[in-house]
């Protein structure tokens, strides 16, 4: 058996710390790159806080809880005419009042003559600030 020479090993030992080091920087940058982004905190609108709203359009509310948190509420297409109504009600599946409304749960909206009650479903609820004015 044939020995190794001293500059042999030295660059092997070299070669094997230089990938001692590497290895655990690549490792780290590869598992930042792919950690995936953190989600918003979720929105709680609470079914039975709702103060106001207003309505945008027929697609979109723009709803107060009694904390004077501004919610923007998503409806699914169907529903027609919200600006005239002053009464809304909100309702969700779980039937309790202390619930968060979500995806799927609706808006009521009472009759008015000669038209019927309409249910709006909700599509999407985000936590809306409003935009800023500049000054004049």
């Amino acid at each position: 058996m044939e020995r190794i020479s001293t500059p042999e090993v030295s660059m092997r030992i070299a070669a094997l710390a230089f990938y001692a080091f590497t290895i655990p920087f690549a490792a780290q940058a590869q598992t930042t790159s792919v950690t995936p982004a953190q989600p918003a905190s979720p929105v709680c609108l609470r079914q039975d806080m709702v103060w106001g709203w207003n309505v945008v359009d027929d697609k979109t509310l723009i709803v107060t809880d009694k904390a004077r948190k501004a919610y923007k509420v998503s409806l699914k297409p169907g529903c027609f005419d919200l600006k005239w109504h002053l009464r809304l009600g909100f309702k969700s599946y779980s039937g309790m009042g202390i619930s968060c409304l979500e995806r799927n749960d609706y808006v009521t909206v009472p009759p008015d003559a000669g038209m019927p009650a309409q249910r709006c479903f909700i599509s999407e609820i985000v936590a809306y600030t409003p935009p800023l004015v500049p000054p004049k």
